[in-house]
């Protein structure tokens, strides 16, 4: 049986071993953030987040930052690095699922 859509959309960015380290990177990456009103230099808390999420985001956050009519929004810059960290989840997923695929056809190949 086929599972539906969104159970497979879940289980592609949650539920793989690649999935799950790079989520894990991204959570303690955000930890700096978290904390960073308490700290006494919070310039540079989310460094690490931006580089682990870092094609996705700079693209989406890039349109804000060339047009200066705004200062960068902190809920669209938060809302950006989660997406982004999601669909990089996904893609991951994707591509552990298609590699492991592609491991186990050749096996059932050589095998019979």
């Amino acid at each position: 049986m086929r599972d539906s859509r969104p159970r497979t959309l879940v289980r592609l960015t949650f539920a793989n071993p690649a999935s799950l380290v790079y989520l894990g990177l991204v959570a303690v990456a955000a930890i700096p953030v978290v904390l960073a009103p308490w700290s006494a230099d919070p310039s540079f808390a989310a460094i690490w987040l931006l580089l682990l999420t870092m094609p996705t985001n700079m693209l989406l956050l890039f349109p804000d930052l060339v047009s200066g009519e705004s200062a960068l929004a902190t809920a669209y810059f938060v809302a950006v690095l989660a997406f982004a960290a999601l669909l990089h989840s996904f893609l991951l997923g994707l591509a552990y699922r298609g590699l492991r695929g592609a491991f186990t056809q050749r096996v059932r190949t050589t095998t019979t």
